[in-house]
């Protein structure tokens, strides 16, 4: 009778489940898998791509989970069976590190789609049932790079990165690990090269409503995440979740309840496990594991120093933008820098509402300096304040003169001196809490250029936190500063 029982339930359950399957991401890969095993952040992960896949505000999301931890079972291999099946006419392009990788998602999609669970619940998408190299008779294409949905519009590319994709709509790009290794990851070359890619041919094929899902582990602060990062950070969503959970982690995802220190997926990959990982290369399980592609920490600032909180937490001051410039284009050179800061004389903290680096020409520059100001709620009392080189002298005189904002020099004992005395004016205010970070998709790029100095690329965050810090140090008596033990 209890055997009886248990498969009433079970049958039960996958009626529940084959219900459910077309209108949730999650219940329909517990469907068509049937002995998927998830843990809580996978349903976690499938409710936040369901989430941006059904919004039409939401573009653009990153995935950063720790290797081996299901992401591309979700987002790979069922998401793209998903979306076909709900909407036949949905285009969808996916890239990985080599054409090898990008195949084999291929298969793992069509043969979902074959499945007699995936007919149960999206009858109408059906696939040739032959292999078809190409269309020269007419036929819907079905081969390990390209199938068409018969009777539809739909279709699923895959290509390694570095592929192309001319002559074709995309509306749902997956990006999967464009990266294959340390050695890839560490070229300057390769970088170059992926990020030329994604402006060059995904872009390219993207139109208002086009979906961009990119998923990898971090290899590098500089990597294809990095870039985009730096860029476009307001266009991006980012789920970031940590193998290990730690402390004051201002990225943690709603759901992950997890307390600090517990592993992400303790039955899979055990804290002992991710333990001993760390012990052979702390740099690597920083990068690939909890998601921190940060160069080797200096001995000046530490993470840990910087206060968070919410813009809706901001005490009602002025905010001035601070720009170390470099007008170029090229990624050779540094970048322009630009932070936005100012100070409370309540509490004696500098809050920095937003950073941003980027390459560009004056007239770009200008163009984006007014629309930055008016982004991040400056008024007629701030000022933009510039580092009074060669660079900085005229992009000082040209916003004078081109727009309506009130620039001047940076005035500092610092500006002769080298770029570690600037270090060493701001690091006291950070260790003291006196340096209060506005949580964004901006901070990570921010805090690991400035807590890794002298061993990243650029600085010139370095250089502004100093100025910064060295401006309102003369608001903040001497007694309000005590350095944390």
């Amino acid at each position: 009778m209890k055997i009886q029982d248990t498969k009433i339930k079970l049958k039960l359950k996958r009626e529940k489940l084959r219900r459910l399957a077309n209108s949730n991401l999650y219940d329909f890969i517990n469907y068509v898998k049937y002995d998927y095993e998830g843990n809580w952040h996978h349903k976690l992960i499938a409710d936040k791509i369901q989430e941006f896949w059904e919004h039409d505000t939401k573009n653009r999301l990153m995935l950063f989970v720790p290797p081996q931890h299901g992401k591309s079972e979700i987002a790979s291999r069922n998401l793209p069976a998903w979306v076909l099946g709900i909407n036949p006419d949905t285009k969808v392009a996916a890239a990985s590190y080599s054409i090898d990788l990008a195949r084999s998602f291929n298969r793992s999609v069509q043969r979902i789609i074959d499945s007699n669970e995936y007919r149960q619940v999206f009858p109408k998408t059906v696939l040739n049932s032959k292999n078809v190299a190409n269309d020269s008779k007419g036929n819907y294409l079905r081969n390990t790079e390209e199938f068409e949905i018969v009777g539809a519009k739909g279709s699923y590319k895959s290509v390694g990165v570095m592929g192309g994709l001319s002559g074709r709509a995309v509306d749902l790009a997956i990006i999967d690990d464009p990266v294959k290794d340390r050695l890839e990851a560490n070229s300057q070359t390769y970088r170059d090269r992926v990020y030329d890619w994604y402006l060059n041919v995904l872009e390219t094929r993207l139109h208002n409503k086009s979906k961009v899902l990119l998923i990898m582990t971090r290899w590098h602060e500089d990597d294809l995440a990095g870039r985009l990062l730096i860029k476009e950070p307001e266009e991006w969503e980012v789920i970031k979740i940590p193998a290990i959970k730690e402390a004051n982690q201002d990225y943690i995802t709603e759901g992950d309840n997890r307390k600090v220190g517990e592993a992400l997926w303790e039955s899979k990959h055990s804290l002992e496990k991710l333990m001993r990982t760390k012990h052979k290369s702390e740099s690597v399980f920083e990068s690939l594991y909890q998601q921190n592609p940060t160069p080797a920490e200096g001995n000046k600032i530490k993470k840990e120093w910087f206060e968070y909180c919410h813009e809706k937490e901001l005490p009602d001051i002025t905010f001035d933008i601070w720009v170390d410039g470099a007008y170029t284009k090229s990624t050779a050179n540094d970048p322009t820098g630009l932070v936005v800061a100012g100070y409370d004389e309540k509490t004696k903290k500098i809050y920095i509402k937003h950073a941003h680096s980027s390459h560009m020409e004056m007239p770009d520059f200008l163009k984006f300096i007014k629309t930055y100001s008016d982004s991040h709620g400056t008024d007629r009392r701030s000022r933009i304040r510039f580092e009074p080189k060669a660079s900085g002298k005229s992009m000082r005189q040209m916003v004078n003169s081109e727009t309506d904002l009130s620039a001047t020099e940076i005035k500092s004992k610092l500006i002769q001196e080298g770029k570690e005395a600037r270090i060493q004016t701001a690091a006291p205010r950070v260790e003291s809490g006196k340096v209060v970070l506005v949580k964004g998709n901006w901070n990570d790029g921010f805090v690991n250029q400035i807590c890794s100095f002298p061993n990243a690329p650029h600085d010139e965050y370095v250089d502004l936190i100093g100025y910064i810090c060295d401006y309102y140090d003369s608001r903040i008596k001497p007694s309000g500063i005590k350095r944390r033990n």
